[in-house]
């Protein structure tokens, strides 16, 4: 009997972690801030934005 209940404890643990993944894997997640919000705050601190669609742009400080 006892490996019986290993067995079946072992199945709802995986059945468990599963249905976890899957349930998590498909949920998107948003960006934490917009690419105008991000140019805001650049500018604020006297950078330069330069917007890019594949890496979603970056500040640009000036030397000196």
């Amino acid at each position: 009997m006892r490996p019986r209940a290993q067995t079946l404890a072992a199945a709802l643990l995986w059945i468990g972690a599963v249905t976890a993944q899957a349930g998590c894997s498909s949920a998107p997640i948003a960006p934490t801030y917009s690419q105008e919000e991000l140019k805001v705050e650049c500018e604020r601190h006297r950078g330069m934005w330069h917007p890019d669609d594949l890496m979603g742009g970056f500040c640009e400080y000036r030397a000196g």
